[in-house]
């Protein structure tokens, strides 16, 4: 849904720019468009030797760097040198209506590890290095375009027979129409490698998962370094926070859902999440925003949240050490997800992100209350009528984060852990719908009347 997709990349919370480049970077380096370095059979002589000039051609195609982000460029793309990401990014923002807002001072350092921070000054970069929204080009134009590289490799088949190419290429145009779809979302999560996060590690590699704390004795011993929060926003921030730790950041009480011999089956996983669900609509009823928003809107939310809310919500009783969630009874070993389900990725990328989100939050409270509201005013959610109120309504929260980080890490530092932060709201997303794959092996016959109302399994 276009809809869906502005209001969450206007926010600056979740950009898909990382998967969309991935499934068009293919097309685009066996297209016949400007960008496109063809193979030459010709060679070269260089100190003595026959090289093929096309090594040398790739060569400095590699050598090629993004004039947004720094990024490793393949070519022009919209008149300007630039990556796949920023390319992406580009021709889904540029032509929209709505005005990007920067929470800071509208000169963001835009590079490989700060371009998803900050929508606004990114696409005020990408104008600013020449990039040209006039030359993006709508739905029927790719397709004629396509149409016509696809017909000027037919030609070239001089053997007659069907070209392995026009097959590739075919498989990845398709897999790119489909790819807000949810399957496709889904297999996208185990084939793209994720983009470096704001500390520099790379989200494919399990073993980098510690977030760099700033030492003590480096924060600044200037109070004026320091943002003073006024008297409403630590009134909201302890008012959320108090109602977070009696809510979802409670221990839960006794029950089935506390031993591990009780998570069998898949609906088992479905079923005793209802007691989270529950402490949820408890969460969202002292909520004074939540208040403002229609009936429509509120159920919409809820829904649109439970998810989300479930994964957040593992990630503060997980303990790194003993790979293990803590419930009244003791821990229950993360093995659940796996041996319930089946799924052995499933299982890997929940704990991942689990050690990320503590690593970063540790025992902050007020972190996980204020992450928990920017999940449940989501604009992007589904079937929310009303949008634009909504953003403004997580805007408080964002905000709100940002004041709360410099209060405690000073203006220096305090950018990595917003950062950071919201790279933990970016991951939700594939989490969560890898996580959907669970309700495909349950019966709703078998599911409690809650869960099949907010999880839409009626």
């Amino acid at each position: 849904d276009d809809s869906d997709s502005e209001t969450v990349v206007s926010s600056g919370l979740i950009s898909e720019d990382e998967v969309f480049a991935s499934s068009n970077s293919f097309v685009r380096r066996h297209s016949d468009g400007p960008d496109t370095e063809r193979p030459s059979t010709s060679t070269r002589r260089d100190s003595g030797d026959m090289v093929p000039y096309q090594k040398k051609k790739c060569k400095m195609k590699d050598d090629k760097s993004c004039g947004v982000c720094g990024d490793k460029a393949l070519g022009y793309n919209f008149n300007a040198i630039t990556c796949e990401s920023c390319k992406a990014f580009f021709r889904r923002n540029a032509l929209k209506d709505k005005t990007m807002v920067c929470l800071f001072e509208n000169n963001c350092i835009i590079d490989v590890r700060t371009r998803r921070f900050c929508p606004a000054c990114r696409i005020k970069k990408c104008f600013s290095v020449g990039m040209n929204r006039e030359m993006i080009l709508d739905d029927s134009e790719k397709k004629k375009r396509m149409g016509k590289v696809m017909a000027n490799r037919a030609k070239r088949d001089v053997s007659g027979s069907k070209s392995p190419l026009l097959s590739e290429i075919k498989s990845e145009v398709e897999a790119d129409e489909t790819m807000m779809d949810l399957a496709s979302g889904l297999n996208m999560l185990q084939e793209v490698e994720r983009p470096p996060t704001p500390i520099g590690k790379v989200h494919a590699n399990s073993s980098d998962i510690v977030f760099n704390h700033v030492p003590r004795e480096r924060l600044s011993q200037d109070p004026g370094m320091y943002y003073q929060m006024s008297q409403e926003e630590k009134s909201l921030l302890d008012d959320l926070t108090n109602v977070y730790k009696s809510t979802l950041g409670a221990m839960l009480e006794h029950g089935p859902y506390t031993e591990e011999k009780q998570y069998q089956k898949p609906v088992d996983l479905v079923n005793h999440s209802e007691v989270v669900v529950r402490k949820l609509i408890v969460f969202v009823k002292h909520l004074e925003d939540f208040k403002l928003l229609s009936q429509d809107d509120k159920m919409a939310a809820l829904k649109a949240c439970v998810m989300n809310t479930l994964l957040l919500r593992s990630a503060v009783f997980y303990n790194v050490q003993r790979d293990s969630f803590i419930t009244p009874n003791g821990e229950v070993p993360s093995t659940i997800l796996r041996n319930a389900t089946g799924f052995v990725s499933l299982h890997s990328h929940h704990v991942y992100y689990c050690r990320r989100v503590k690593s970063m939050a540790l025992e902050d409270f007020s972190v996980y209350a204020l992450l928990q509201a920017m999940i449940v005013f989501d604009p992007a959610g589904a079937n929310i009528t009303n949008r634009s109120h909504m953003s403004t309504l997580q805007d408080r929260y964002l905000i709100l984060l940002k004041h709360y980080l410099e209060s405690i890490y000073s203006y220096e530092f305090a950018k990595e852990y917003y950062v950071s932060a919201m790279d933990r709201l970016c991951d939700l997303k594939m989490l969560s719908e890898e996580h959907a794959k669970i309700l495909l092996q349950v019966n709703p016959v078998d599911v409690e009347p809650l869960m099949l109302e907010v999880l839409n399994l009626k």
